[in-house]
């Protein structure tokens, strides 16, 4: 009985042993940060010409706060599901996609909050990605306040989380996006819907289900994109934004007022068109930081204030419960003895 107890003893004790040292290891492979950023528009004038061409950025994994606050999945909610959690974006961010853009099931806002933050005060684990945190543990009210006084700025994204620093590679962005969905009045290339091509319009037929698709229109936020924070020796931020604006294009078109008369000598007469135009204007940078300094990105048309704070390591959820396993074990141990 005495030997029985023991194995179980030091069974437990290696199992915390070895529980530990993994621990240690992620936590030394793995540098955490807490990172806040606010991101605001400037409504001043400008005499930079943006491109109506739209730069879509390149699609990959990536980590979704906002999509799991101001989305509502009506098929989760009348199953009792749980819906994707960051973890989930993570690892998993197809399938919460289709989720989440699955037609029927998604009623999502029409415009996003500027604060995006988790109900209560959160601290990341081990093993589980990235983590929203709280508007109270932000740190930015000050700056913002000062930023909002000045005359042309207009708040778009507050919001804080924490996360471990990747080489590129390895490193996964956060997906952000923010402001008006205009998807009702213009196409993803920023022209009206009404002007749009009859080709985007037809349903698709499900070969399957013997049936047409009706596509679900997708939205076209006010601004959009990834930010990407990664570690090579040095801390580095890539932004990769979209930010619409209203505005005006103008087509110039030729032709001839009698179709027959094409010949060498016939003149065609020139007609400029203007439309309504969604532009849709880049911020592509990408530039090395220092940790704990707040950092300010410039843009003619936004601008972005971020600050990447050290933390302590997050540690495992499961070490109480292996604390506890091991103290029960002992404790069995000695009274067998």
């Amino acid at each position: 009985m005495f030997r029985l107890s023991t194995n179980k003893l030091v069974l437990a004790l290696a199992a915390g042993v070895i529980s530990s040292l993994s621990t240690a290891a992620t936590a030394q492979e793995e540098r955490w940060f807490e990172v806040e950023i606010y991101l605001y528009e400037h409504n001043s004038p400008t005499v930079e010409q943006w491109s109506d061409k739209v730069v879509n950025p390149r699609q990959r994994k990536s980590v979704d706060f906002i999509t799991p606050l101001v989305s509502t999945d009506l098929t989760a909610v009348n199953m009792g599901l749980n819906g994707c959690t960051s973890s989930d974006w993570a690892t998993d961010s197809l399938n919460c996609n289709e989720q989440l853009n699955s037609s029927n099931q998604v009623k999502t806002l029409t415009d996003i909050p500027m604060v995006i933050a988790a109900a209560e005060p959160a601290t990341a684990h081990l093993g589980e990605g990235a983590v929203l945190l709280a508007e109270s543990q932000s740190q930015f009210k000050d700056i913002i306040a000062t930023l909002k006084r000045e005359k042309g700025n207009k708040s778009l994204l507050h919001m804080t989380w924490q996360q471990s620093m990747l080489p590129r590679n390895r490193a996964i962005p956060i997906k952000l996006y923010s402001g008006h969905d205009f998807s009702e009045q213009y196409e993803k290339n920023g022209q009206p819907l009404q002007n749009s091509d009859l080709a985007d319009d037809l349903p698709q037929f499900d070969f399957i289900s013997s049936g047409f698709l009706a596509e679900p229109q997708k939205p076209v936020w006010k601004l959009d994109g990834t930010l990407n924070i990664y570690l090579e020796h040095y801390l580095f931020i890539e932004t990769a934004f979209n930010l619409r604006e209203e505005g005006e294009k103008t087509v110039t078109l030729m032709h001839h007022d009698n179709p027959a008369s094409t010949g060498i000598d016939s003149k065609p007469e020139i007609d400029s068109v203007t439309s309504p135009f969604l532009y849709s204007i880049p911020m592509k940078q990408n530039r090395r930081v220092r940790s704990d300094e707040v950092h300010y990105f410039d843009h003619p048309k936004m601008g972005m204030i971020i600050q990447i704070r050290k933390m302590e390591h997050p540690t495992a959820k499961s070490t109480e419960e292996e604390s506890e396993y091991i103290s029960n074990a002992n404790t069995e141990a000695l009274l067998l003895n």
